[in-house]
């Protein structure tokens, strides 16, 4: 049977994590990650039917990186009229930059500057950094959209009513409200005929922005917005006040609280105390997790397997949850960059740098 819309745009989401594993320059690893996402497009026509990409992928890297630290890219469809699918990748782990700056750069708001906000509307540092990355991406030379920023590009195809949905996973899924808010306070600017109907399907976000900012976002964009999390996805409780306090025990009884994880826990809470972190489209019901007791090793601390059993909730649990299927290529991806066995990599060594910074020792104590 054919996917629905929500899984088709899902699908589409985790295509543009397929270069996480990948190093090098910028030229090369958008050449590559171009000819990954075509040859997924075209085998997964059964499922989605006929997309083509029709912009980039660009690829952002930080001063001294070697990986994709930030990825977007264009799809549309042969419907009638045209869909286009504005896809982010989500947190890749060989990035320093995403993990210091795009995900955990928290503790520090910046006012949202677009459209009419309410004051105070703010969003962090990090989510700040990424949406500003990625209004000025754009593709390197020999790819569709070469040189052309995506609302240029746009600009270009919103000659005729067009629809046009932002997505991403992860970090992808906090950049993609952020996003797709900003391209409709500045359609003016860019679609002056408001020729483009714009929505957004985040999934698995943490939040970008506070109270006032997620108010803003759900009146503005809440009834084209699908967002989807895993109820045992620990990022989607980052960085609300109230749902951080969850996570120690998130897992328990088939994998008891563990003092550090209770200590990162507490260390987070205190990183955005008083800063009103919401989702945007805070009532919306969570896909029904369920515990994997297959990856939970007795031999391992608890410390491991809660950091395990939160990669598979992250990654593999949506693939069920969703309803897709993928690639073993794009499953080996999205795992070695963001799922279980990332996390079982490196899980150890994290709980060793801890031990050696006594942070262990001063939690038990």
């Amino acid at each position: 049977m054919p996917y629905t819309q929500p899984q088709t745009v899902f699908l589409l989401s985790m295509l543009s994590n397929l270069a996480i594993t990948q190093k090098g320059p910028v030229d090369q690893i958008e050449q590559y990650l171009a000819a990954r996402i075509d040859a997924h497009l075209q085998m997964s026509q059964p499922d989605i039917g006929v997309w083509t990409r029709v912009w980039g992928p660009a690829v952002f890297q930080a001063p001294g990186s070697s990986v994709a630290d930030n990825v977007m890219y264009v799809a549309r469809s042969t419907t009638n009229p045209p869909q286009f699918v504005v896809a982010l990748a989500g947190t890749n782990y060989n990035s320093v930059f995403d993990i210091l700056i795009e995900d955990f750069f928290v503790g520090r708001q910046v006012p949202w500057s677009y459209g009419h906000p309410p004051p105070g509307a703010s969003v962090s540092f990090g989510a700040f950094t990424g949406v500003t990355i990625l209004q000025f991406l754009a593709p390197g030379p020999g790819l569709p959209g070469a040189n052309q920023k995506v609302h240029e590009f746009l600009a270009s195809v919103a000659a005729q009513p067009i629809q046009v949905t932002v997505t991403g996973h992860s970090l992808g899924g906090a950049l993609a409200p952020a996003l797709a808010l900003w391209l409709l306070d500045t359609q003016a600017t860019w679609d002056p005929r408001t020729q483009a109907t714009i929505g957004c399907e985040p999934t698995a976000g943490p939040t970008a922005g506070n109270a006032a900012f997620a108010g803003y976002y759900d009146q503005r964009l809440g009834a084209n917005t699908t967002r989807l999390f895993n109820s045992l996805d620990i990022v989607p409780h980052a960085w609300n006040e109230s749902d951080l306090p969850a996570l120690p025990a998130l897992y328990n009884p088939a994998i008891p609280p563990d003092l550090l994880i209770g200590a990162l826990t507490a260390t987070a809470e205190a990183s955005v105390s008083g800063k009103g972190y919401t989702q945007i489209e805070g009532a919306t019901a969570p896909l029904d997790g369920t515990i994997n007791p297959a990856i939970i090793d007795p031999r391992r601390f608890a410390f491991e397997n809660y950091l395990v059993q939160a990669g598979y909730q992250h990654i593999d649990a949506y693939m069920t949850l969703v309803g897709i299927t993928i690639s073993t290529e794009l499953r080996l991806a999205l795992q070695a960059g963001m799922g279980a066995p990332a996390a079982r990599r490196a899980a150890p060594l994290l709980r060793e740098r801890l031990a050696r910074r006594q942070v262990i020792a001063a939690t038990m104590g």
